[in-house]
């Protein structure tokens, strides 16, 4: 037996459904109350590894995985770099994002002269796509060129994975 309302209704009363099939999309942030016990594995997860060296030490020559995708798949959403103590002259630090050994940005980030101590400087991210197994590591080139590299680089990416 089936039947079928075409009107808006209240209930005055308690309703239990057995069954019931709701329109994709229907269901929003805002009909999910604070506190809801949902389980994460339902859940779209945010991440954000960050990468350092030591604030007060020249910046050096080195990479470093930050993070190992777990999720089914996932987006690099941003990616920022800077230093603790800008860079003088001519010396300049790369830093670069890369999936798997492979550079996912347009262009490695060059922070130099012109960039402040604690100046964000974003990337641009050319592949955002990630799956599971992918190893996100942070590259970076310190060059003198004559100047004094600057100090203590750091460097985070901002991801979003779905769940495994």
């Amino acid at each position: 037996m089936s039947f079928r309302v075409e009107e808006n209704g209240q209930f005055r009363g308690t309703v239990t459904f057995l069954d019931a099939k709701l329109n994709d999309g229907c269901v929003e942030n805002k009909h999910v109350a604070a506190g809801a016990e949902i389980a994460a594995s339902k859940l779209e997860h945010q991440h954000r590894p960050v990468y350092e060296q030591e604030s007060d030490t020249t910046s050096i020559t080195e990479a470093r995985v930050v993070h190992v995708v777990k999720g089914t798949a996932g987006t690099l959403k941003t990616f920022k770099c800077g230093v603790v103590v800008a860079c003088a002259g001519a010396a300049t630090v790369t830093v670069d994002l890369l999936k798997d050994g492979v550079s996912v940005l347009v262009a490695a980030v060059e922070i130099n002269v012109a960039h402040a101590a604690y100046e964000l400087v974003a990337g641009t991210i050319n592949t955002a796509a990630v799956v599971a197994g992918d190893v996100l590591e942070v590259d970076v080139v310190a060059v003198a060129g004559g100047g004094t590299i600057g100090k203590g680089v750091f460097a985070f990416v901002d991801l979003w994975e779905d769940p495994s």
